[in-house]
């Protein structure tokens, strides 16, 4: 090995550990998982989304989406996040953590990809149950997200851009 490549990969060694610190430091940050009520609903316009597209989009694992608050149906295995509480978590990890995105990801606390899957909670009705509490809002472009978020009275905009 000649000498450049010698620091070459001493400074890759060295980017591994930074890297592997901080992704350490991220998931000692990480509460416990949620263990809310059972019968736990979010408010009327709430954008949420499923628990494998909420991990898909923005980069998030296991363990690390169940520390959020989700709404479940009953005798479903849906269950639904907040996008909001998603996003901010998204942001967060690759933030403030400074921990390498996911390829197509351009910016902390943003989708992956053009589109993104969401719903909005329309109704409360405890005798029925997916359909018509949730609106489907299947394949929304990203470019449009702002004006949906907007109506979301939980949605906070941590990126700011």
């Amino acid at each position: 090995m000649t000498e450049e490549e010698k620091r070459e990969a001493d400074l890759q060694t060295t980017l591994r550990k930074a890297k592997s610190t901080a992704k350490k430091e991220w998931e000692s940050s990480l509460p416990e998982p949620w263990k809310g009520p059972h019968n736990f609903k979010w408010p009327t316009g709430t954008l949420g989304m499923y628990k494998s597209d909420a991990k898909r989009s923005y980069g998030l694992s296991e363990r690390e989406i169940l520390t959020l608050p989700y709404e479940s149906i009953e005798m479903s295995s849906k269950t639904f996040f907040s996008h909001a509480d998603v996003k901010e978590l998204s942001f967060k990890k690759y933030s403030d953590f400074d921990i390498l995105m996911p390829d197509r990801m351009i910016t902390a606390g943003k989708p992956i990809g053009m589109e993104i899957r969401l719903f909005r909670k329309i109704d409360h009705n405890p005798n029925r149950r997916f359909r018509t509490n949730w609106s489907d809002l299947d394949g929304l472009p990203v470019s449009i997200l702002p004006h949906y978020e907007a109506k979301d009275t939980r949605y906070q905009d941590v990126s700011d851009d």
